[in-house]
């Protein structure tokens, strides 16, 4: 009888999803949200007065781009719990 042995070199660990997706979504929905709040409440400060109306789409930006990331995320995730089972 051979006594198995474990596989030699590499361990046997579980690729994990990474979470740099999730910080991502959060700061650029953040970002956004502030974004537009700060335009609304005070558009005459230095950066926003200059953009006028351009303000709303950049923060709208911020926040689609932000549902990017969780897409990202999402589809990361179901990919790596594929390959774990």
């Amino acid at each position: 009888m051979s006594n198995p042995q474990p596989h030699q070199g590499t361990p046997d660990v579980a690729p994990r999803t990474p979470w740099w997706p999730i910080v991502a979504m959060a700061a650029s929905w953040i970002i956004g949200i502030l974004w537009i709040v700060l335009f609304y409440v005070n558009p005459t400060l230095p950066v926003l007065s200059e953009l006028g109306n351009w303000n709303l789409l950049i923060g709208f930006a911020l926040l689609l781009l932000g549902g990017a990331f969780l897409l990202i995320f999402a589809v990361t995730a179901i990919v790596m719990a594929h390959r774990r089972g």
